[in-house]
């Protein structure tokens, strides 16, 4: 969780621009906001520095609903700042921290955190990109595993984030995707992950690292589902669905991917579906929970920011229902 300065002009640079406008953001605190948004239980897990940016981080998430018991500050450090800038429609990142606070989420802060079958747990690649949040992580998702929950890895990657060689990133990348029951990433980060540049190739090839579902975003033109066998079960070969995607005004993306998988997350919790109730959803079950994490970013992408950009369910349904206001329209 950090803070991003978000550029007061359009279509311009981080260099270029006059001058920024205070917002909170961090992959994984908006999609706890998202899900938060939609009605759903969600807390974050992370560190804030003991400056003014830390307290506004804290009270604006805890604003929008999520419970803020496992956010720790951490004396005498910052929290990380990140500059974003809209050029045609896409953001310009530029981040700042030294070591910055969040990373220094340690396996002691975590060992309070309750898990169980009702849990998911949801993190991002750039949790990995230091020590000792990585630890944390790694910590999290081994307790996960053992108590059944929902592990949930969007690798939102940033390459900025990273001190290592992009092999190395790829690597702890990968050794994630291999304990996810389901994977979120975009286009790129498909092609990366899999070193093919075919969507669908992509994603059969990226089911010999994972068993996860593997959610594809694709911006405009919707999504694509991977969907395996049970593991046992190679009695049919992985399946591929595209979903459409909705027809925006595309003002700014941040955010887009986080409103996607917040929604989905948001569904699977408001569904009651567990872990080992994610085997029984059919192919349609996800295309409709895809198709509802569509329509949450396609709303996102109207609204300048992140957190504050994220979409109540009554107007994720309105678009679904082809009832929401002409910047977001039915494909």
């Amino acid at each position: 969780m950090l803070i991003d300065f978000t550029a007061q002009s359009d279509n311009t640079t981080v260099a270029q621009t006059p001058g920024f406008s205070k917002n909170p953001g961090g992959a994984p605190a908006n999609v706890a906001v998202a899900v938060a948004r939609l009605g759903q239980s969600s807390a974050f897990v992370g560190c804030v520095g003991s400056d003014p940016f830390g307290d506004f981080l804290r009270e604006s998430i805890a604003g929008y609903g999520v419970d803020v018991n496992y956010v720790f500050t951490i004396p005498h450090e910052f929290t990380s700042l990140a500059f974003v800038a809209r050029h045609g429609g896409d953001p310009d990142y530029f981040f700042l921290r030294n070591p910055g606070a969040d990373v220094l989420l340690s396996p002691a802060l975590v060992r309070q955190i309750r898990l169980d079958a009702q849990t998911i747990l949801h993190f991002g690649s750039n949790s990995l990109a230091e020590v000792p949040i990585r630890e944390a992580i790694t910590t999290l998702v081994a307790r996960a595993r053992d108590e059944e929950s929902i592990v949930s890895f969007d690798v939102n990657l940033r390459r900025a984030f990273w001190n290592a060689t992009d092999s190395e990133v790829l690597a702890h990348c990968r050794e994630m995707a291999v304990e996810a029951d389901v994977l979120k990433v975009n286009r790129e980060e498909l092609f990366w992950l899999s070193g093919c540049d075919d969507v669908d190739q992509a994603l059969h090839r990226l089911t010999d690292v994972t068993r996860a579902v593997i959610v594809c975003t694709l911006g405009g033109d919707g999504a694509a589902i991977c969907l395996q066998t049970p593991v046992g079960d190679e009695s049919t070969a992985p399946t591929v669905r595209r979903v459409e995607g909705f027809a925006s005004v595309n003002v700014d993306a941040t955010g887009a991917g986080d409103a996607c998988i917040g929604a989905i997350l948001a569904r699977l919790l408001e569904l009651g579906v567990n872990r080992a109730g994610l085997s029984t959803l059919t192919e349609l079950d996800w295309a409709h929970l895809v198709r509802f994490g569509c329509a949450a970013a396609a709303i996102t992408v109207t609204r300048i920011g992140a957190m504050n950009a994220m979409p109540t369910f009554v107007e994720v349904e309105a678009v679904l229902a082809g009832t929401a206001p002409a910047d977001v329209q039915r494909v």
